[in-house]
């Protein structure tokens, strides 16, 4: 019997937003900063004020390149025409494609920072308001297929009160987690600041999830002191993944997994190769250096095995490792639509990553995990 398959990582960029996403949802005080799509250089753009925010319906520069590029482009996904993530048949179709039965759906979350060299939107407050809009947005598109689509929404990052309220309306408006961005927030994961925020989401048993971006960039950035160089952008891709090493080891050390032990805390698109020597360097930094002080009831590994999970693409030897180690803990996802992703390619990704592996955990890594810890039953 054929295993299902569920991405745990796949998104919903603000480049593939219908235009209206915005305008129709947020308040007309707002006028031109509310984010649409306008007429620049003889392109269409995504813009708040006078700032250009991100291409509408061309995902990126470059993306034509490569075995992937090519069929990205094929598809439509650098035409500036077609948005087909969030057409709910198209998506449905490229899933169907790929053979991926149901997505957790990461949102517009570099809408904050800015998006392929372009300034990102900083006014807290109107990053609340596009926020709450675009929650409602995929909230709405979740229902356009139920069972296939698990948007989740985005969270504020200047305030702990703040994200906590938003952590709320999401769970009101029916979404099963929600993102939490850690570059650029107003303090450290492990600050105090964001009790609220673990708080709610234990209260409302809503999953916080974070995601690869932009911390690590300080050597390896898409661009230092004004000079960008290709094998630089591609040293940042390739080394992107680890850098929730900071987030994972910052959570538990901190005692956030102590004080609330329902919360549940996703990393992702992060890998697992690299889990198995952070796990075991935590436990032993811990027992020689830290227990005094810090004082945790359990092991650190164990908060992570209790409470927090990744996801990963490709990653043969993570695979073996983690069935070992934390099997119920990591979950396949493709980055659909993303050039760093599996898509159209994913059967084959999967099974070469799954050859030899026990079919009970393939089955956990590709489909239960992610329905587990998102407590979808249907």
């Amino acid at each position: 019997m054929a295993t299902k398959v569920m991405s745990a990582d796949s998104h919903m960029d603000l480049i593939y937003l219908p235009p209206d996403t915005f305008a129709s949802r947020m308040p007309a005080s707002w006028g031109a900063r509310v984010p649409h799509v306008a007429e620049r250089d003889g392109g269409r753009v995504w813009v708040s004020g006078d700032d250009v925010l991100a291409p509408y319906g061309v995902y990126g520069p470059g993306v034509t390149g490569g075995r992937r590029g090519r069929v990205l482009t094929e598809a439509g996904f650098a035409s500036g025409r077609e948005t087909r993530p969030s057409n709910s048949a198209q998506r449905r179709a490229d899933q169907d494609r790929d053979g991926v039965e149901a997505e957790v759906i990461y949102g517009i979350i570099g809408i904050s920072r800015g998006l392929f060299g372009r300034k990102g939107i900083t006014d807290p407050e109107l990053l609340v308001a596009v926020y709450r809009a675009y929650n409602e947005y995929v909230a709405d598109f979740n229902q356009t297929m139920p069972g296939r689509f698990f948007g989740l929404g985005c969270l504020p990052n200047h305030d702990g009160a703040a994200a906590a309220d938003e952590v709320r309306r999401c769970a009101r408006l029916g979404l099963r987690g929600a993102v939490f961005v850690p570059w650029g927030s107003a303090m450290p994961v492990w600050h105090e600041m964001w009790e609220p925020l673990w708080a709610a989401a234990e209260e409302t048993d809503l999953v916080i999830s974070f995601h690869v971006f932009e911390g690590g960039g300080a050597t390896v950035g898409y661009e230092i002191k004004g000079v960008r160089h290709p094998a630089v952008i591609g040293a940042w891709t390739v080394v992107a993944p680890m850098q929730m090493d900071e987030i994972l080891a910052s959570v538990i050390l901190s005692g956030v997994c102590e004080r609330h032990p329902r919360l549940r805390l996703v990393l992702g698109e992060s890998g697992i190769g690299w889990l198995p020597y952070i796990l075991e360097r935590l436990d032993d930094t811990y027992e020689e250096r830290l227990a005094d002080d810090l004082a945790l009831s359990l092991p650190p590994s164990a908060y992570f095995k209790r409470q927090i999970y990744a996801t990963f693409q490709k990653d043969f030897h993570g695979v073996r490792a983690m069935a070992g180690i934390a099997p119920d803990n990591v979950m396949w996802g493709s980055d659909y639509p993303h050039r760093d992703g599996t898509w159209p390619f994913s059967a084959k990704a999967i099974e070469e990553q799954f050859r030899g592996v026990d079919p009970a955990v393939r089955q956990k890594m590709l489909w239960e995990n992610a329905r587990r810890v998102y407590r979808i039953t249907a």
